[in-house]
């Protein structure tokens, strides 16, 4: 059984920041390659959140990169 991916605020304004900086430096395929990737990474931690580390002050949620 899949989970919800659920995004913090945090995670997303970072997530936004991640895309405007590869928009300015990087090419439409080499964005379109990260989103993809990150898209397959999203579904991969939806099926196995433990994936990630566990944050130590709130049960059930887990932080760590996307991609390098």
């Amino acid at each position: 059984m899949a989970l919800k991916l659920v995004w913090s605020q945090r995670a997303e304004k970072g997530y936004d920041r991640i895309i405007n900086y590869l928009e300015k430096n990087w090419t439409d395929r080499e964005i379109s390659e990260f989103i993809k990737e990150t898209n397959h990474f999203f579904e991969l931690l939806k099926e196995n959140p433990h994936l990630l580390e566990p944050t130590r002050n709130r049960r059930n949620l887990y932080r760590g990169p996307i991609n390098r």
